[in-house]
């Protein structure tokens, strides 16, 4: 460090001509004809342009072959035991009814019970009685009109009675009772599931009726009531939270909007204060973790003093315990947490005190890139258009996604698989037959029922991972596409000596320049990453199907560190990437030189790039944190205590009306993720303007030395910082 607060020691303060030979390439020289982002410029990465373009034609075609060979309601549509597609193989029977809900299951989110399409969902409840048997349902407070006929499988008439009706229902053929249902995407799911005005009461007799019916009626030997209980309760919970939830979002949705205004406007403001705040935020932040591990160090040395002159102290011996307490008692525990918290002060005080010059370097460059946003205040609306192709990059993948997984192999297996009889024997047998498939099994077997299954054929899997790589390739595309366009606005906006002459079309100019020139250099860098986020998802998938066999330690642990080389090796490419576009912006050269020179100019300021990218990581996720906890604890404070106090009660009653949910964390919870995606949306923009502008700046204190032909382009408080000053300057500061 120099004497002075505003001087600098020659490593911080860079002169032109100094490491124009050295290990990270040449030092930029003084140009007189630089003056900012270049005008002059080239189609560059015209290959990899004509290489996207050939790809998205091919996305387009894997489309054709979806849409021709999938059909995505078979996905949207219930499909019955046969395989037969509700409203779509049946067009007269569209919706879907379930035997027996009492095998549902919540591990495998699926109903292991004969299932058949019919014209309508019944409205009328029936319980099967056997001959001989009484049964008591007048519990039910259920009438004569409420009562119906069974439901059975196509070609059982459900007009039988008496002991054939019994066998039926044993043999999975009819259902052994039938519940008032209501459609829920074409699936009959029992209607007072989503009528709050039932009683609790009535709830838990229709369950026990269920039970009794599956229980004693059908005299079953192997029926397992508490599998019956959380398969009935399965369904029941599912289908009520499901419908208060979509009823409290339909009744608070001008509230989730209401939230997202607020946190955009908070946005607004925290962009414009950034100047003032990020001082005094930076600052006092470090200092109350000094004093947090200062006075933790202390206390946990002040505790190790104590135990170990406590004479009534009993001796332990450490060893691992879920006891908290256990390890309070140790003075080892202590002494090891005084040393560690003790080592982080020390580490924490040494760089702040040695790094405090570039703390301030960084701390400007934030104050001035709120400067550049506002100044070029059209640039926060900016991320309006990339989040618009963003959704439609998602969407458009999701279509060619669905089409794709509904074009599949159909299979079938019966649930009674001890009962199949091999083709060549001579036994008595009868054939079972489910969609094309037939299955010979012993007459002795009544109650099997088909059961439908679809798989992937390997072709379409392969078409898929061309779709997947497509949508990264674009989404990463798209990103960046802004960035290339933000960076050339907060460029010229630095490479303008006189501010108060900006261009009034800067955003439009950066904008023409991406489209014409560098839409190839784009899809270069997004192909990169892509084809990075493709090997990590692959990763996953590999580790998931090898979960399903016996793991092998090896393969697991090898695994583990592919996934952790490619997650290490995605971050610094985005870094990579981030800097060669904002190259790309200034001087119009292809991906591979931008890279280059960027990655050289930082390596020659690499403690300055790893304190400022530190420092805007924490303002930035600062800034998003609390943006989105005020919006968060403002729509708490409103639900929570909406009559409680005068100013609350006036909004409630007579400005916005905050309606009664059920479930109001839900509420709260949609408001957060809105007003974090709007944050993250407003703070890309000013993390662009910190990385041009930190470019920007080693850039002029590499090519200019601050006499009238060479002045500075920083403003004056960062020449102040780097003990620099131009010698001949206009007055104007930024």
């Amino acid at each position: 460090m120099g004497e002075s607060s505003n001087k600098v020691d020659a490593a911080d303060a860079p002169d032109a001509n100094r490491n124009a030979d050295g290990k990270y390439g040449k030092s930029h020289r003084y140009d007189p004809d630089f003056k900012g982002p270049i005008k002059s410029r080239s189609c560059t990465d015209v290959i990899c342009l004509l290489i996207f373009i050939l790809y998205f034609i091919g996305m387009i075609a894997v489309a054709i072959i979806g849409i021709i060979s999938g059909d995505p309601r078979r996905l949207a549509f219930p499909t019955d035991s046969n395989g037969t597609v509700c409203g779509i193989d049946d067009p007269d029977r569209p919706f879907l009814v379930f035997f027996d809900f009492s095998r549902c299951s919540p591990q495998k989110l699926a109903c292991d019970t004969p299932q058949v399409c019919v014209k309508t969902c019944p409205d009328k409840y029936y319980f099967h009685v056997p001959v001989g048997e009484v049964f008591n349902i007048s519990r039910l407070n259920l009438t004569a009109a409420d009562l119906g006929q069974t439901v059975c499988i196509p070609g059982v008439d459900p007009n039988v009675t008496g002991s054939a009706l019994t066998q039926a229902v044993k043999d999975n053929k009819c259902a052994p009772y039938v519940l008032n249902s209501t459609d829920v995407f074409n699936r009959c799911l029992p209607a007072f599931v989503f009528d709050r005005t039932i009683s609790e009461e009535f709830v838990k007799e229709i369950v026990e009726v269920i039970k009794e019916i599956l229980i004693e009626a059908l005299s079953s030997s192997n029926i397992d009531e508490k599998a019956i209980q959380d398969g009935i309760d399965f369904v029941f919970d599912l289908g009520r939270g499901a419908l208060v939830i979509v009823e409290d979002i339909r009744t608070s949705w001008h509230i989730i909007l209401v939230g997202v205004i607020v946190g955009t406007i908070v946005c607004f403001i925290w962009c414009f204060i950034m100047r003032y705040i990020a001082g005094p935020m930076v600052w006092g932040s470090i200092l109350v973790l000094n004093c947090l591990l200062a006075v933790a160090t202390a206390l946990c040395f002040y505790e190790y003093w104590k135990l170990i002159n406590d004479e009534t102290r009993v001796e332990e011996d450490f060893m691992f315990r879920l006891d908290i307490q256990y390890y309070a008692r140790l003075e080892t525990t202590w002494l090891v947490a005084g040393c560690i918290s003790g080592g982080l002060f020390l580490i924490l005080l040494l760089l702040t005190c040695c790094l405090c010059n570039r703390i301030r370097i960084a701390i400007a460059l934030i104050e001035e890139a709120s400067k550049s946003v506002v100044a070029f205040w059209s640039t926060l609306f900016w991320p309006l258009i990339p989040f618009t192709l963003e959704i439609f990059v998602i969407a458009l993948w999701c279509v060619i996604a669905l089409f794709l997984g509904s074009a599949r192999d159909e299979s079938y297996t019966l649930n009674n698989l001890a009962g199949l009889i091999p083709g060549n024997t001579t036994e008595d047998i009868q054939t079972v037959i489910c969609g094309q498939t037939q299955f010979n099994i012993s007459k002795d077997v009544t109650d099997a029922f088909c059961t439908f299954n679809s798989t992937y054929t390997v072709s379409f899997k392969y078409l898929q991972v061309y779709n997947l790589f497509g949508f990264l390739w674009l989404l990463n595309f798209i990103i960046g596409f802004s960035h290339v366009t933000l960076a050339g606005v907060f460029a010229r906006y630095y490479w303008t000596f006189d501010k108060k002459n900006k261009p009034t079309v800067a955003l439009g100019g950066a904008l023409w320049n991406a489209v014409r020139y560098h839409l190839g250099t784009i899809a270069f860098g997004a192909a990169i990453i892509a084809i990075i986020q493709l090997i990590r998802i692959l990763l996953e998938y590999l580790e998931v199907q090898l979960k399903q066999a016996k793991e092998n330690p090896v393969v697991k642990f090898t695994l583990k560190c592919l996934k952790c080389l490619f997650w290490c090796l995605e971050k610094f490419m985005k870094f990579i990437n981030k800097n060669a576009y904002i190259m790309v912006s200034i001087y119009g050269k292809n991906f591979c030189t931008s890279a280059k020179k960027a990655f050289f100019l930082l390596m020659r300021n690499i403690v300055r790039v790893a304190v400022v990218n530190k420092i805007t990581d924490f303002l930035l996720f600062l800034g998003t944190l609390m943006v989105t906890s005020f919006v968060v604890l403002i729509a708490f404070f409103f639900y929570s205590f909406a009559q409680d106090y005068a100013i609350t009660a006036f909004i409630n009653n007579d400005i916005l009306r905050v309606p009664v949910v059920r479930y109001y964390w839900i509420i709260i919870f949609l408001i957060g993720i809105g007003t974090f995606v709007v944050a993250k949306l407003f703070f890309g923009v000013f993390d662009m303007a910190v990385d041009t502008l930190f470019l920007c700046f080693l850039e002029d204190l590499e090519r200019n030395d601050g006499s009238p032909e060479r002045p500075f382009f920083m403003s004056k408080k960062l020449q102040g910082i780097c003990g620099k000053k131009n010698k001949y300057s206009a007055d104007e500061e930024w």
